[in-house]
Order: structure tokens, then C-alpha cells, then sequence
């Protein structure tokens, strides 16, 4: 389990509250720089590597998504995320994680790697966590930071303006994620802003709803996640079923995920509606070849069975 505060700790029962009101010697010899907010010598912070300063820091409320591993001061690990798939998410700064996260996460930067020494109560207290984290522990964790997402109205809180001014927002920031490079935050701002203007019938809506979908699979192909950038394609031409983007990116996602017979017929779909686009020509080409070298393998391996 993660290292969270009032809910369910590393054992399955619910870790203390901090409740001692002495005044507690600052750590000594932690390494990196006192970020607690009252600079008491309770949370140090160490960089281990720097993060994209550009997008600023998470604020509190946000959810974030990040890697960590925890170790007592004498180096055992009591618990990592690394070990489990996924990653960790949670909001950060409203009390659902310890008080060193609460404090430290929210200073860095997306891709940042650092360490965060948190004296005891900075972490799980003067009881500590048995088995696995001892009475008054001062704990080091390894943290690294992907991303996180801004708490922000939902869908049905919002009139149909709300909705599309929402959408077209997280639009704008998946597209300049991914001018940046940033493929996978882009894929999800354009699915965010996609559920925003999903079942809705005016015309405004129904054309950005097209337009996320259409960069979502773009991005998706981008990341080489086929099934994605198909279903995303998808989507689209569901607003759109003539759509020679769309027919073109499923056309490709379902090449790269090797069925050639589909991806063959949305490619001439799309080459039908659009003859002159290089592109789907170029793509329905490959689509052959690839096709006759996957049925090239596969008689050698026939062959070879029954030589």
C-alpha cells in the first residue's frame, strides 16, 4: 500500500493521525533542502533528476500520477509501486497521503525524480506502521512525478457552453503537449475533452467531439498503441463516417495491428473520397506489402512443420 494518511496504510489498518504538539529536533545530515512549510527541519528534499519547469507544479487538489519507493534510513525497502502495475494516483495536498507528500509532491515538476526524508511527524507518527515501519521512523522516499490533472467541473455540472468551452480548452492543451512531444498527455487531454461533448447534438459539438477524436487516434499512433488510435478512429467516424482522416488512421492502426483486410478496406474508403491524398495511397501500398510478407512467414512456417 501507499504511504496514505487516514485511510488504509501499508498493513491494511488505518495510519495515525499526527497528533504530538512538541517541538521535534530538525533532521540531521538529511540531504537536499528544508521545503516544509513551516521550516522546522521535518521534509527534506533531495533532486535526483530535474523535471519540465514549463508546466509549473501540481496545485492542491489535483490528481496526480507518480512512481515511488520507500526505504527506511538504514536503506530495506518497506514499499514500492514499482513492484505493482500501474501507477499511483491520488489528491494531493488535501490529506490523503502523508503530510511529506502533501507538502513535497507539490514542489516538483512533471519527470522530476527526487528524495523526500520525512521525519516521523512528516510520515506515519510516533506509533509508526508495524510491522514494516517502526515506532517514530523517519522515512526516505524515491519520487518520481509523471503528471497530474487539475480538479475541474464534471460534465454534468456544466450547460452546453460549459461543455464545449471545456472541451475546446483540454483541446488546446493536448495539441500543444503534442507540439511538445508529449504524446501520451496529449492522447489523454483529447480524450478528456472528447467526454465533454460525447451524445451532444449541436453542430459545435459534434465538430470538436470529431476533432478530439481525430487527434486522440493521432497521438495514439504516435505512441504505437494500435487498439487505441483504432478505437479513437472510430469514434470519429461515428461523428463523421466519411471522414478521410479517420478512415486513414484506423486504416493504419489496423495495418500495425495486422489486419490487413480491414485496414485494406477503410484505406480504399479513404482513397475513394479523397484519390489525390498521398498519404492513404502511400498507406494502402504498405498494407500490401506488409500483408504479403506476413503470408510469406507464415508458409515458411508451414513449411518447416511439415518438412
Amino acid at each position: 500500500k501507499a504511504p496514505e494518511r487516514g485511510r488504509r496504510g501499508l498493513s491494511g489498518t488505518t495510519s495515525p493521525p499526527h497528533t504530538s504538539s512538541m517541538a521535534l529536533a530538525p533532521l540531521e545530515d538529511a540531504p537536499g533542502v528544508d521545503i516544509s512549510h513551516d521550516q522546522d527541519g521535518g521534509l527534506f528534499k533531495e533532486l535526483v533528476t530535474e523535471g519540465d519547469a514549463s508546466s509549473g507544479s501540481p496545485p492542491v487538489g489535483s490528481k496526480v500520477k507518480v512512481h515511488y519507493v520507500g526505504t527506511l534510513l538504514d536503506g530495506s525497502k518497506f514499499d514500492s509501486s514499482r513492484d505493482r502495475p500501474g501507477f499511483f494516483e491520488f489528491k494531493v495536498g488535501v490529506g490523503q497521503v502523508i503530510k511529506g507528500w502533501d507538502q513535497g509532491i507539490c514542489t516538483m515538476k512533471k519527470g522530476e525524480v527526487c528524495t523526500l526524508t520525512c521525519r516521523h511527524d512528516y510520515a506515519y507518527g510516533e506509533s509508526g506502521h508495524p510491522p514494516k515501519i517502526p515506532a517514530g521512523a523517519t522515512l526516505k522516499f524515491e519520487v518520481e512525478l509523471f503528471g497530474w490533472k487539475e480538479e475541474r467541473k464534471q460534465k454534468w455540472e456544466l450547460d452546453e457552453a460549459g461543455k464545449q468551452a471545456t472541451a475546446a480548452e483540454l483541446k488546446e492543451k493536448g495539441t500543444a503537449a503534442l507540439k511538445a512531444g508529449s504524446n501520451d498527455e496529449a492522447y489523454e487531454l483529447y480524450v478528456d475533452a472528447a467526454s465533454y461533448v460525447e451524445g451532444e447534438s449541436a453542430e459545435p459539438a459534434r465538430a470538436l467531439l470529431l476533432s478530439c477524436q481525430l487527434n486522440a487516434a493521432a497521438a495514439a499512433l504516435k505512441l504505437k498503441e494500435w487498439a487505441l488510435a483504432e478505437a479513437a478512429a472510430g469514434k470519429a467516424l461515428a461523428v463523421e463516417p466519411a471522414s478521410v482522416k479517420a478512415l486513414y488512421r484506423r486504416g493504419t492502426a489496423r495495418m500495425h495491428g495486422g489486419d490487413f483486410a480491414a485496414a485494406k478496406a477503410d484505406l480504399r474508403a479513404a482513397a475513394t473520397a479523397d484519390p489525390k491524398d498521398r498519404a492513404v495511397r502511400d498507406a494502402f501500398a504498405e498494407c500490401g506489402r506488409r500483408e504479403a510478407e506476413a503470408k510469406k512467414a507464415e508458409k515458411a512456417v508451414a513449411a518447416r512443420m511439415f518438412s
